[in-house]
């Protein structure tokens, strides 16, 4: 009798449930390997069947019922092995705890080797290299808050541990979208494991995170109140250059966010060469990662944005001029990366506080961040009837059109769509 059937191209594990457990398991159990090659199929099924037989004969011992009549779907001629040879334990049934009553109990798959989260990390990053560091230490953290909360080796997890996990996240009033991103993790690193012929399932696959009963916070644009007290805060009007602020970064990356609506990261990481006058078009910015110290959220993000007139009335282009004269690589030398590499994430934290504090700007609302700017820029852009396909050239947004996909943007429509952006308030001129 066999354990593999192949459709459409991918082989299956399949094993007929005894008649007395088809109430709880069903009348079968099908599971898709995810190969069309037998050889690596063959195995996994064999570990398959290992432990759902195992689970079979718990549950008949546990029901105190007979493991008889356990048939096999026979397709393809892989044979059954004896129970013995594929490593089945049989394990005493449970002593309930007082007449009348039965303790629920979980059955956990029985496995011939142990498997070991570094195994799976392993595995992992075996499969990209090329990973952010970043991701890698969001990896190992989500694996040492599960590991805090279970330690039931991988090989013997099942759903319901993995669902505790979520629900434990949860009841610690962790945001939705924070919970979805551990519980993500795992399942990813359950997935690797299974693919691998290391586990028999991902028991996290699928899970879902129910929806907060309150909708998740949104950011918004800055309103014209809250624009007007960044720019004539202290930085603009007395030349205030504060510690973690990054020296004359501390001006500029507001303004260039809402002149071009460009990501906090990627104006924190341009070149001083990355500004400069195209013969035909005018001042432009690149958004680029041709440096190996920069980096891009998506491959939509290279572009080349025209600067507003507005940038270069306050005086942008002299300040490039200044930093070019130092010979420095960076256009804001001051900035410090964070333990990523990332030009712009302590500064970010820093404009965070800044906007927070009664000291600062006092701006309290939770929906208003830096990535604000760039919310604003796009609500000017329908303002002044751009078409969506331009702004989201000007931003590096990557639209779901087909259509859209095709051909590049010239720039000629984006310097026009720049200098139809009319900012709400004046920006400061920069004294250098």
């Amino acid at each position: 009798m066999s354990y593999l059937a192949l459709h459409h191209g991918s082989y299956y594990f399949q094993i007929r449930v005894p008649a007395a457990l088809v109430a709880q398991f069903g009348p079968i159990i099908r599971v898709n390997l995810q190969t069309a090659d037998r050889g690596i199929a063959r195995p996994i099924a064999l570990r398959l069947a290992s432990d759902w037989l195992a689970r079979f004969s718990t549950a008949h011992e546990t029901a105190r019922s007979d493991f008889a009549g356990v048939s096999l779907i026979a397709e393809g001629g892989l044979e059954s092995p004896p129970l013995e040879l594929l490593g089945v334990q049989q394990r005493p049934a449970p002593v309930a705890p007082s007449a009348g009553f039965v303790t629920p109990q979980i059955i956990r798959p029985l496995h011939a080797r142990s498997v070991s989260d570094d195994d799976l990390l392993d595995a992992w990053k075996r499969i990209d290299r090329t990973r952010e560091a970043s991701t890698e230490r969001e990896m190992q953290a989500a694996i040492r808050v599960f590991r805090q909360f279970t330690k039931v080796p991988a090989a013997e997890l099942v759903r319901s541990d993995v669902a505790a996990f979520r629900d434990h996240l949860l009841d610690k009033k962790l945001a939705r979208a924070t919970v979805s991103k551990k519980i993500g993790f795992i399942s990813t690193l359950l997935q690797v494991g299974f693919d691998a012929g290391l586990l028999s399932e991902n028991v996290a696959r699928g899970l879902k995170i129910p929806k907060a009963k309150v909708p998740t916070l949104v950011r918004r644009a800055f309103t014209v109140a809250e624009l007007t007290r960044i720019f004539t805060s202290r930085v603009y009007s007395q030349g205030f250059r504060p510690i973690g602020g990054g020296g004359e970064a501390c001006a500029w990356l507001p303004m260039i966010a809402l002149a071009t609506g460009a990501r906090l990261e990627e104006i924190a990481q341009l070149r001083s060469s990355d500004i400069y006058v195209d013969g035909f078009h005018g001042p432009v910015m690149r958004i680029t990662d041709e440096d190996p110290e920069q980096r891009l959220k998506t491959e939509g993000s290279r572009r080349t944005v025209p600067l507003h007139p507005d940038l270069i009335r306050v005086g942008l282009l002299e300040y490039v001029e200044t930093i070019r004269e130092i010979s420095s690589k960076w256009l804001f030398p001051a900035l410090e990366p964070d333990h990523d590499g990332r030009r712009g994430g302590n500064w970010g934290k820093w404009f965070q506080r800044y906007l927070r504090t009664r000291s600062g700007l006092g701006i309290s609302d939770p929906t208003v961040v830096f990535h604000s700017f760039r919310h604003t820029f796009k609500t000017l852009c329908r303002a002044a009837m751009i078409p969506e396909d331009v702004h989201d050239a000007l931003t590096g947004h990557v639209s779901a059109s087909i259509s859209r996909q095709y051909g590049e943007m010239p720039l000629a429509p984006l310097v026009a769509a720049i200098a139809a952006v009319k900012l709400p308030v004046a920006l400061p001129r920069i004294q250098l």
